[in-house]
């Protein structure tokens, strides 16, 4: 296939998908097994679309690639098609912050941290597709493994799990300004 005709397919495919699509469907729809190409077609497709001062790129999400909006555009984009903002109440966020950060993680797990029994979060979080079944674990009883899907990639606008804030980002050692501090000195 010629280059020029795989981007097209490839920017038709991404444009018409609502949801990231993978990569090795990307490959088998292109007929093209390698990486590289269609890492290459991509980065060929956002230069012209920088350079043409389009309003969107192919972006990465986990494992799969989505045409998106850049940030900028945000605000007129909320005024013409509100989206509906997923509700999740604080036991169901941090129960989904569990297995963000700890994946593949049992609901024992889940349950081990939070205190709690955590059955309704996690079917919430399926429903909502925000995590999805990785499989079962090989220890006895042999219980579900779960993780966090694409759709939560795109919904926390993340590339990869690794841009998940860690403790620095959010600064905790720091003290307020209006926190007063002690020190010792050695004596």
């Amino acid at each position: 296939m010629i280059d020029a005709d795989a981007k097209k397919i490839l920017e038709a495919v991404l444009f018409s998908s609502a949801e990231p699509v993978g990569a090795r469907q990307l490959a088998y729809t292109l007929g093209e097994g390698s990486g590289a190409k269609l890492r290459r077609w991509v980065a060929e497709l956002n230069e012209e679309y920088e350079r043409t001062n389009r309003t969107f790129r192919i972006q990465r999400l986990g494992d799969g690639w989505q045409l998106r909006t850049l940030p900028i555009y945000k605000t007129w984009l909320h005024k013409a098609d509100p989206v509906k903002p997923v509700k999740l109440t604080q036991a169901t966020l941090e129960t989904l912050a569990i297995v963000a950060y700890r994946q593949p993680v049992t609901r024992a797990e889940v349950e081990h941290l939070r205190g709690v029994d955590c059955s309704s979060g996690l079917r919430s979080l399926l429903d909502k597709k925000l995590i999805r079944i990785l499989g079962k674990d090989k220890t006895p009883g042999r219980p579900i493994l779960y993780g966090t899907s694409r759709h939560f990639l795109s919904l926390f606008n993340l590339t990869d799990l690794k841009d998940l804030p860690t403790l620095e980002d959010f600064d905790l050692a720091q003290p307020d300004e209006g926190t007063p501090q002690t020190t010792q000195e050695a004596g």
